[in-house]
């Protein structure tokens, strides 16, 4: 097989699981309100999608995810979100734990 067919060989499925992982995103937060224990399934998914095909999981969806525990976060429910010096931090109600991502404050 040439190098030109495995290149796009490749980015088809590289394409095809990141199509996956965003309707598996959107089932799961459709589903959250009624089947918690679903939107936690799908999550899952995203996750094998991610490690067979070894591509990161778009940054969109990384942030509705718990770190620890892999639950969906859905602010209001089971995630707080807060600002606090520079980062928003997520407490996950479901663990307990916080993940702190950095933003930009304005001056």
């Amino acid at each position: 097989m040439p190098k030109v067919a495995r290149k796009k060989q490749k980015n088809l499925i590289v394409n095809i699981a990141v199509q996956r992982m965003w309707r598996l995103f959107e089932l799961a937060k459709a589903e959250f309100p009624e089947n918690p224990e679903r939107s936690r399934r799908y999550v899952q998914l995203i996750r094998n999608i991610s490690m067979r095909n070894r591509i990161s999981i778009p940054r969109e969806i990384k942030s509705r995810i718990c770190k620890h525990c892999y639950a969906f976060l859905m602010p209001g429910h089971n995630a707080r979100y807060r600002l606090k010096g520079g980062f928003i931090v997520v407490s996950c109600e479901h663990c307990g734990k916080e993940m702190r991502n950095p933003y930009k404050r304005l001056k």
